[in-house]
């Protein structure tokens, strides 16, 4: 059965009992976890006790959610050398509580913010550079490191993702698939365009996908983006729905960035995608 899940700490800071009830009270039976975001008394990556991994990890158990990404929200490719390797570190340290905890994969972003096409080109060589130091660690521990591609980072187009799993240990590396930070104002406006960009990218992650961001957003006069409800906004599915059927059925389902006010609603739509994916 596909795991039905969100980013916990949209629904705020919490002991982890609270925490993971208030998920399973939702509908989900899965989350994607930044420690420090979510549970209270973790404020760093680097003050996490054995006390608080194991109450984490029973909370969760309890409540029949499972902990699907370990998110830490580094920028792998800060210019400075110093904050960098701070932030290859973190990850590293998480990977470490990933089996603890029972957690499919720990996940980051390659930066932070939107960078101008220079800024992606010249980082490209720096997330290269934590990547490889990254899944090093994940081989000698056996957990698996997630990457997540988005337009306006150095890691944005299907070509550079094939180049980095070109040289992927495929065993201890996955990709997570956010379609809304791959979208563009071409992509809403055009389905066909839409789906031909699912396809591209979907082609190149394969065997290698470890979970997929659900949101919806429309896209505005300016090129920004506005989120909303699922299905309520520019995002077409039907591609994505079509490929997992086929291919990764069991993929976990992620509401990222939850709008509080259509949680009910939201959960309601990843149960209908997760039923149209099983039903092969």
């Amino acid at each position: 059965m596909i795991r039905i899940g969100c980013r916990a700490h949209d629904y705020g800071r919490h002991t982890p009992a609270a925490l993971a009830d208030t998920l399973h009270a939702h509908g989900y039976t899965a989350a994607q976890l930044a420690m420090p975001r979510g549970i209270l008394g973790i404020d760093s990556f680097a003050d996490i006790t054995q006390a608080q991994l194991e109450d984490i990890r029973t909370a969760f158990d309890a409540a029949g959610v499972e902990i699907t990404v370990l998110s830490c929200y580094q920028d792998l490719t800060a210019p400075d050398a110093d904050a960098r390797r701070a932030a290859v570190g973190n990850v590293k340290r998480t990977l470490g509580y990933a089996k603890q905890l029972g957690a499919r994969m720990v996940g980051s972003e390659t930066a932070w913010g939107a960078l101008p096409e220079a800024e992606k080109t010249a980082r490209r060589p720096l997330m290269l550079d934590s990547i490889a130091r990254i899944s090093e660690e994940a081989a000698r521990l056996d957990a698996v490191f997630a990457v997540e591609p988005v337009a306006v980072h150095p890691l944005c187009t299907p070509e550079l993702l094939q180049q980095l799993l070109d040289t992927a240990d495929a065993e201890h590396f996955r990709v997570i698939f956010d379609p809304v930070n791959l979208f563009t104002a071409q992509d809403g406006r055009d389905k066909a365009a839409q789906a031909a960009h699912w396809r591209a990218w979907l082609t190149v992650i394969g065997g290698q996908l470890g979970a997929v961001h659900v949101k919806d957003c429309r896209t505005e006069p300016d090129g920004t983006k506005t989120m909303t409800a699922l299905g309520a906004g520019e995002m077409d599915y039907t591609t994505l729905i079509d490929w997992l059927r086929a291919h990764a059925p069991e993929t976990p389902l992620l509401r990222d960035e939850v709008l509080l006010p259509y949680g009910t609603a939201d959960v309601a739509f990843l149960n209908r995608m997760a039923t149209k994916i099983e039903n092969r």
